[in-house]
């Protein structure tokens, strides 16, 4: 009786290791995935996207003359970031690349926080700063990601002009530079 239980225990799994060696079968497929390291930034609106001032002077004698800000236009930057994986984050830089301040003008700029559609970790923006012609960060910690396309993605870009100095502002004509941005993994 004993011999029938063991014969029958090891048919039982004969049967059992048979069957599950026929009937599963296994095959593997390799799966690859290639990110190219990102770093692109973008103005919108992509149409026209200057941004005009104009000096008023004052209709009263003795009062000083107003700025203001003809083509009221809010700008947009939008940024896309893929890292190496040894790198921490990125910034975004701007600068006047071309033309000239008039003397005794200052032109500021103001980034706001992140708005938009994007994910991932979006950068910080920096405190107003006053554009010239060596870049100064506007938005650091741009980690991997993306801000949305368009306006209202990405971080809103508020320009403004200051008279610093009326002793060396002289009328001029209309003066032109850009401003350019650089996204960089300094």
């Amino acid at each position: 009786m004993n011999t029938i239980k063991i014969k029958f225990a090891f048919l039982s799994i004969g049967i059992l290791l048979f069957s599950n060696h026929v009937f599963s079968q296994n095959d593997e497929v390799s799966a690859r995935f290639s990110l190219p390291r990102i770093a692109l930034i973008d103005i919108e609106p992509a149409v026209d996207n200057s941004i005009y001032f104009t000096i008023v002077p004052s209709n009263k004698s003795g009062a000083s003359p107003q700025v203001k800000e003809t083509s009221n236009k809010k700008l947009w930057i939008n940024y896309s970031s893929a890292l190496a994986s040894t790198q921490n984050s990125r910034s975004i830089f701007a600068e006047i690349s071309e033309g000239v301040l008039p003397e005794g003008i200052s032109l500021f700029l103001e980034t706001s926080s992140f708005i938009g559609s994007g994910k991932g970790n979006m950068g910080q923006p920096t405190d107003k700063i006053s554009l010239t012609n060596q870049p100064k960060a506007i938005i650091t910690d741009v980690g991997n990601c993306y801000t949305g396309d368009g306006i209202n993605n990405g971080h809103s870009l508020t320009f403004s002009i200051d008279i610093s100095d009326y002793s060396i502002l002289y009328s001029s004509e209309e003066s032109t530079f850009t401003i350019l941005y650089t996204i960089s993994d300094y």
